[in-house]
């Protein structure tokens, strides 16, 4: 508690001097904050305000501000009178992060996924800033839409998402290497509730498939499942920052990766349709499809849960017909992406 007290002392200290922060929640939100944060030339104007031990070695050239409890972030935020406030946290004013008191502060939201803006957060969750980033059309939409229905002037800054830009590119494998699949569903569904990870498991012959799965922290802080568990049932675990040229095929449940995945890849993803995540049941109010389902149908294959047992051959089909569902993924990016 001392530590926080004094790092907000600090900062007071500090404040003068800035023009811009760049709340880091988590290490998974800055894998989409960093290639933002390293456009600023004047390092000495730009700070980081973390709740973690930030170890990337081009993020320590800045300014950071930790903090490990709740009240003293709330209360940096309250008190805070910097121009512009970067973050890729959602549901401002409605948790600790909050708009200062000072109204000085204009509040800027980066996107760390590409699917909408209505189902998967929360019926508030964009309200309360200034300018949000849209990196497709869909979302472009919702904004627009969510702006109407709460009567807002929410302004929409489309942007490319940078989060893609570091991927490697492709690399040949050895025709005797096993096919690499990872298995990364999203969390707020059913996935680890019908064991799903373990059907399909069941169904990939270990001869040919190297599996890897990759929880969603969420799932492991809500107990839905353990590294442990996983590990337990032989399953390889991929953690850190994602290289998808890694991988040769994903299959996920309603997880916007596999938007990521067929970018990179030029490869389409096993969807497994089980129940889908929907933290705001107002999304109906919109008049429009969201990305959420209309990409499914263009950038994967849909599996229901009775066809599990159909898996592999679904794969083998996107493997031999890759070249030509390649074409149709960069006609669905180049259409809808910015």
């Amino acid at each position: 508690m001392l530590r926080d007290l004094f790092t907000l002392i600090n900062f007071f200290r500090y404040q003068k001097k800035i023009k811009r922060i760049f709340f880091f929640e988590n290490r998974f939100i800055e894998y989409h904050l960093s290639p933002y944060i390293t456009k600023n030339k004047n390092i000495n104007e730009t700070i980081i305000i973390s709740l973690y031990n930030i170890e990337n070695i081009y993020l320590k050239k800045f300014t950071i501000f930790q903090f490990k409890k709740m009240f003293f972030l709330n209360l940096f935020f309250l008190l805070l009178k910097a121009k512009y406030c970067y973050s890729s946290t959602p549901d401002i004013d409605n948790s600790a992060f909050q708009r200062s008191v000072f109204k000085k502060t204009k509040y800027i939201y980066i996107q760390h996924s590409p699917l909408g803006l209505t189902k998967i957060y929360r019926d508030n969750a964009f309200t309360n800033f200034d300018l949000v980033q849209v990196i497709n059309s869909f979302q472009e939409k919702d904004l627009f839409n969510i702006s109407k229905i709460k009567n807002k002037k929410i302004k929409p800054w489309r942007g490319r998402y940078l989060f893609l830009d570091n991927k490697q590119l492709k690399i040949s494998k050895n025709k005797k290497e096993k096919i690499k699949i990872l298995v990364a569903p999203t969390w707020g569904t059913n996935f680890y509730d019908l064991n799903i990870h373990l059907k399909l498991k069941e169904n990939l012959d270990s001869n040919k498939y190297s599996i890897f799965i990759r929880p969603h922290m969420m799932s492991i802080l809500k107990k839905k499942i353990s590294i442990n568990d996983l590990i337990k049932n032989d399953f390889k675990i991929s953690e850190g920052k994602i290289d998808f040229s890694y991988f040769d095929l994903l299959i996920t449940d309603w997880s916007g990766i596999y938007i990521e995945f067929a970018k990179v890849n030029k490869v389409k993803s096993i969807l497994i349709e089980n129940q889908e995540k929907i933290l705001n049941d107002k999304f109906k109010e919109l008049s429009h499809e969201t990305i959420d389902t209309y990409a499914r149908k263009k950038l994967g294959k849909i599996l229901t849960l009775d066809r599990l047992d159909q898996i592999e051959s679904e794969l083998r089909d996107i493997l031999i017909n890759q070249e030509s569902y390649a074409y149709e993924i960069d006609d669905f990016f180049k259409k809808y992406f910015y």
